[in-house]
């Protein structure tokens, strides 16, 4: 048995548990859960295998822990964080977490591994500030690699460029004329490639685009080299991967990094190659964190042949549902909006020039995206405050021919989307589709309407819960929010796509009233939701996610940058999304989530308190944009403590798995 004592013990469990607990039900009362939340009752608990024997005082653990062994001893001194002693008599060992903040472990509900690991090798260009600087990094990699290999890289936003242009093929020709090249923008969704590159994929000027996909040609219908959506499907395949073996190393690397920063589990929609690698590092006895895989369309067939059922497996390698897309990204102007990107003919990228995530600010307005209502002292509720979308459009840029108009990218119709969910369901596989648009929530919502018999009879069948999930769901229009909670579809979404999306938010049309980074609209009309990071398009730590939720501001504490400020979430909610919400989505809520006997033993100790402060007491979320702190200077200065936080143990199935 372990005893991890002297801490304070944060435990999110359901009220019935005891003191020190809070409410499962995200709509359960803001003033009841924030008080369990912050009870000081416990601050150890015991575990004996994988599992919580019981959460409680050190005195209270002992005597249960004197129970089981059936004899009594004293106890020898442990000695500071990450100390251990063995009690004489008890065969429990002890683990001083000195005075630090015990969490449940954290879990990314949407990751990326294989392209996360494949960042921490590949060229970086996240921090390019221009397209020249961008080129420069290129030709400097290629320098390094031998004659004629890809060179292979990721990150670029050409929305934070200081020349906000769309790369072409010919700078990447001149710069790198030996080696293909593949650089995928920041957001997964566009592909820059050169001659080279689009020679070895067999991809010319007649070439034509696939359905859901696009081959980006010039005026004259000459290829410039981007790959957008599916299309990209057709270039990535030649890229040469790692061997299984690279692969091992590459995962074991980036495990440990999710571990030091507070993950205990992902939900990875990497599809076979993370099943594989995952895999391969299971049975190499190096895997340390918690997995849930989800599959692709192209591997549903293998799947349904070899017997894949949502929620097989085993504590540590589980079985997700199956990914499908219904539309692209933000950033590389192509999610499904049911209003038209303010976008010339010649695709000219409309941004201020000073477009940056960290120092882009909202502008102050009448009109947009239809906030939350807000309640008086009294609980009254006032009418909807508006506010528009931060950036500025040129008049002058705007396309008044309908031909030239953009509403994004829908890969699939709203029928394929659901003959591919019915087939997958009907198999015993959940969905999760990925919907960034309005236009493109809006037809996933019909599709999973559409399939609820069909679910339903598959539950049945298959004696477990198949949950479906819309990926991100960044915009929403305002009558289907409820729709989520109506149809029991989970929204996964990641906090940190706000505060990143600062610079691109003029992008969205503000007359369509849309509801953006609605995360608390959703949990007030009793949806389901779970955070993730969407890394490694976004960086994976929770920590900052929490912040992101917190202030809807940039990650530098600019105040003034805070994007509809009534939307924020406290730092209690941002955790319960983090730990409750993937725990649902995954039908393990009964054993993960919170903290509590029974559970599994998958929790974090940490150098600072998200439920020590002022703002947690009185259950004001929302009202102002405050919830319940003093001011703003008082939120911000705990969502930065939070933010800046050290993670100091990680515990995952009763075994400490990383250490500061």
């Amino acid at each position: 048995m372990r005893l991890f004592s002297n801490a304070v013990v944060r435990s999110f469990a359901p009220s019935s548990a005891g003191p020190g607990t809070a409410p499962v039900d995200a709509a359960a009362s803001d003033a009841a859960a924030a008080s369990a939340v912050t009870d000081p009752a416990s601050d150890s608990i015991l575990v004996d295998g994988e599992k919580i024997v019981a959460v409680g005082t050190r005195a209270e653990l002992l005597e249960i822990a004197a129970a089981e062994s059936s004899t009594t001893a004293a106890l020898a001194s442990a000695g500071g964080i990450g100390a251990t002693a063995v009690i004489p008599g008890f065969e429990i060992e002890e683990i001083d977490c000195a005075g630090q903040v015990i969490l449940p472990g954290f879990v990314d509900a949407h990751m990326h591994s294989v392209h996360y690991a494949d960042s921490l090798t590949d060229l970086d260009l996240s921090g390019a500030r221009s397209l020249s600087e961008a080129v420069e990094a290129i030709r400097e990699r290629a320098s390094q690699t031998p004659f004629g290999e890809w060179v292979v890289g990721s990150g670029w936003d050409l929305n934070k460029w200081d020349d906000p242009r769309y790369p072409d093929r010919k700078l990447l020709d001149q710069a790198v004329p030996d080696h293909p090249v593949a650089m995928w923008s920041v957001d997964l969704h566009t592909l820059w490639t050169n001659a080279h590159g689009l020679e070895i994929a067999g991809i010319d000027d007649l070439t034509a685009d696939p359905f859901g996909g696009e081959f980006v040609r010039d005026d004259q219908g000459a290829l410039t080299g981007l790959v957008r959506e599916d299309a990209t499907d057709l270039v990535a395949r030649f890229i040469p991967e790692p061997t299984r073996e690279e692969q091992v190393e590459r995962l074991d690397r980036t495990q440990k990094l999710f571990l030091s920063q507070g993950l205990t589990g992902i939900h990875d929609f990497d599809s076979i190659s993370s099943t594989l690698g995952w895999s391969d590092l299971r049975k190499a006895e190096r895997q340390h964190i918690r997995v849930t895989n989800y599959l692709r369309g192209p591997e549903v067939p293998w799947a349904i042949e070899t017997g894949w059922h949502t929620g097989d497996g085993d504590d540590w390698l589980r079985r997700g549902g199956l990914k499908l897309f219904s539309d692209g990204a933000l950033g590389s102007h192509t999610c499904h909006m049911s209003s038209p990107f303010p976008e010339t003919a010649s695709a000219e990228v409309t941004a201020p020039e000073a477009a940056d995530a960290e120092e882009a600010a909202p502008e102050a307005a009448s009109a947009g995206a239809t906030a939350p209502e807000t309640a008086d002292a009294d609980g009254a509720t006032s009418e909807p405050q508006s506010y528009t979308y931060p950036g500025a459009v040129p008049e002058d840029v705007l396309s008044t021919e309908q031909g030239d108009a953009n509403y994004g990218i829908s890969q699939m119709s709203e029928d394929d989307l659901f003959d591919n969910a019915r087939w997958a369901t009907e198999a015993g596989i959940s969905v999760a589709i990925h919907a960034i648009g309005d236009q493109a929530n809006h037809h996933v919502l019909n599709v999973f309407e559409r399939l609820r018999p069909t679910t339903q009879e598959a539950e049945q069948r298959f004696a477990r819960p198949l949950r479906h999930r819309i990926e991100h769901a960044q915009f929403i229009q305002s009558a289907d929010i409820a729709r989520f909670a109506e149809l029991e579809v989970i929204a996964s979404m990641q906090p940190r796509h706000c505060i990143s999306d600062l610079h691109l938010l003029h992008l969205i049309d503000e007359s369509a009233q849309l509801a953006a980074y609605a995360w608390p609209d959703l949990l007030a009309a009793g949806a389901h939701v779970a955070f993730g990071s969407d890394g490694p398009v976004e960086p994976a730590n929770p920590f900052a996610a929490i912040y992101a939720a917190m202030t809807r501001a940039n990650l530098s504490g600019d105040a003034t940058t805070s994007f509809q400020p009534c939307r924020r979430l406290s730092a209690a909610e941002a955790i319960r999304q983090h730990t409750q919400g993937p725990a649902y989505a995954a039908g393990i809520e009964d054993r993960r989530g919170y903290l509590a006997p029974g559970m599994d033993a998958d929790f974090i100790v940490v150098d600072t308190d998200p439920c020590a402060a002022e703002g947690l007491s009185d259950g004001l979320l929302g009202q102002e944009g405050l919830l319940g702190y003093e001011s703003e200077e008082a939120l911000f200065a705990h969502a930065e403590a939070i933010r800046d936080t050290t993670v100091a143990l990680t515990v995952v199935g009763g075994q400490v798995k990383y250490q500061a």
